[in-house]
């Protein structure tokens, strides 16, 4: 293969954003994957952008500006990306939660994200099918939906030079610096690598000297078939998801999130348990989830099951992303860590990793960020 500049190792979004980005601004890029692009966890998520479950904080902050840059694609994209900006709906079934909820809202608005608080009887009026007993609900205006695997296809189509179906092996090192990657189709030459390998990333990294406890954090979805496209008109996420994503458990835990797709059938999660790169997906977790969420809509019961699958999310203790340079090894990059906010957090990762390789004031601070925080 032909030398580069910059080898960027994934073609999920995280990988093909940052391909672009660094194309853009005049890097000689390659873009490799061991499958087809978009051919892992990139696809197999609900493909949401979210503010709504998060709080205060490095990871707020990326992705209302990762917002703004859904707002480009959007323009640039159009119908391919399939953006629907329909909002989402934080919904309390627990008396204190929701007497927390007020809080919450001023701390996000004060970080430019827009919320209000919404009382069950507006609720029962925007989701109708929502019969369950709740105290209220939050509802974010600018959250939305896309489809991931159509976007990171498309970001993809404007890389020069995508290799796919090529497996990377290991990063070639020598004297401390980045020299090119060994692949299951010969060696490529290179200067930097961008590791965006998703649940994948770890083995190469270490390997290259970087300290990066990543695990994969395995989820499960169901497809019901929907008696009408508006069966649910938001996104609907039960409070209790917010503290499952912030849990650094090993074990299962089950939430409700669910929601109506482009086509008009339903999707309900959500689990989450590390147990290492088992995709296989269990029957019980799907009979709970499917249960935990008809507390909440009770004409979920008796739809008929299209499909259910899992995917593997790349989860870090501290539950923020890798994204940088690694001081380990000069030329040695990573994109890496969004456990399940890697469609939201994508496009801009990769826009963040291209300013800061090419000297330009990143779109956030980096340093919450940097990949070395684990090291020794």
């Amino acid at each position: 293969m032909r030398s580069c500049e910059v080898a960027v190792v994934g073609a999920g979004i995280v990988g093909a954003a940052t391909a672009v980005e660094l194309q853009a601004r005049g890097a000689d890029v390659a873009l490799l994957d061991r499958g087809e692009v978009s051919s892992g966890t990139t696809g197999l998520g609900e493909g949401n952008v979210l503010c709504s479950d998060k709080d205060v904080g490095p990871e707020l902050g990326l992705t209302v500006a990762g917002l703004g840059v859904y707002d480009e694609l959007d323009e640039r994209l159009g119908q391919r990306a399939r953006i629907r900006r329909k909002g989402a709906l934080i919904v309390h079934r627990e008396a204190g939660a929701w007497a927390a909820e007020p809080a919450r809202l001023e701390r996000l608005a004060a970080a430019g994200v827009e919320g209000r608080l919404v009382k069950t009887a507006e609720l029962r009026e925007m989701e109708p099918e929502l019969a369950g007993e709740v105290q209220g609900a939050s509802f974010f205006p600018r959250d939305l939906q896309c489809d991931p695997r159509a976007v990171a296809r498309a970001l993809a189509g404007q890389v020069a030079r995508v290799h796919t179906g090529v497996a990377v092996e290991a990063i070639e090192v020598e004297g401390g610096r980045v020299t090119g990657l060994r692949t299951s189709e010969g060696a490529l030459a290179c200067g930097a690598v961008v590791v965006a390998a998703g649940p994948w990333s770890r083995a190469l990294a270490e390997a290259a000297g970087a300290a990066l406890p990543l695990e994969p954090r395995k989820g499960q979805l169901v497809r019901l078939r929907a008696p009408r496209p508006d069966f649910i008109r938001h996104k609907v996420v039960e409070a209790a998801y917010l503290a499952s994503v912030a849990s650094a458990e090993v074990g299962l835990q089950v939430t409700t999130v669910t929601e109506t797709t482009w086509e008009g059938d339903v999707l309900v999660g959500s689990s989450r348990e590390r147990r290492g790169f088992d995709v296989s997906v269990d029957a019980a977790v799907s009979a709970a989830m499917l249960d935990r969420a008809a507390r909440l809509v009770p004409g979920l019961r008796g739809l008929p099951v299209d499909a259910a699958w899992a995917g593997l999310r790349p989860w870090l203790p501290d539950h923020l992303p890798a994204i940088g340079p690694s001081g380990a090894t000069d030329g040695l990059w990573l994109a890496t860590g969004h456990e399940g906010a890697g469609v939201a957090l994508g496009p801009v990762t990769g826009r963040l990793v291209a300013q800061l390789y090419t000297g330009q004031a990143p779109v956030v601070d980096p340093s919450p960020f940097a990949p070395d925080r684990f090291a020794p």
